[in-house]
């Protein structure tokens, strides 16, 4: 079967692969080729996915899974695909971090505008007739 992975950017991946494991927090279930048409959505799961001897593990950050004609379509806000599923995990804490570390210097960057623009008015003497 196809594999497609969509994300904001466009087409990320596109492989050949022989199934998938759809790795959900609840559990696990597997589509194999000529599969009837499934959706699911995840939110910060894991596909693993095999061709031949080979097994590589997509994260998939938010998005749904849409198998049908013989294509699985993976949409997702992020996907990054590791050759482990300890190598995903680290990969997933180091996604968490920077997305952290990024809203924390965001924070620091509204509240620094923020009071520029307070001391600019005070300056000006606007609102004071």
């Amino acid at each position: 079967m196809k594999l497609e992975v969509i994300v904001q950017q466009g087409m990320k991946y596109q492989e050949t692969i022989d199934y998938a494991v759809i790795m959900k927090n609840t559990g696990e279930f597997a589509i194999l080729d000529k599969h009837i048409q499934t959706l699911v959505t995840l939110n910060n799961e894991f596909i693993k996915l095999v061709y031949k001897d080979l097994e590589f593990y997509l994260y998939v950050q938010g998005g749904a899974v849409v198998y049908k004609h013989n294509v699985l379509r993976v949409y997702s806000l992020n996907a990054e695909l590791s050759r482990t599923k300890d190598e995903a995990k680290l990969l997933v804490l180091r996604i968490q971090k920077e997305a952290s570390e990024k809203s924390k210097k965001q924070n620091v960057d509204y509240s620094k505008l923020e009071r520029d623009l307070r001391e600019q008015i005070t300056k000006s003497g606007a609102g004071h007739i």
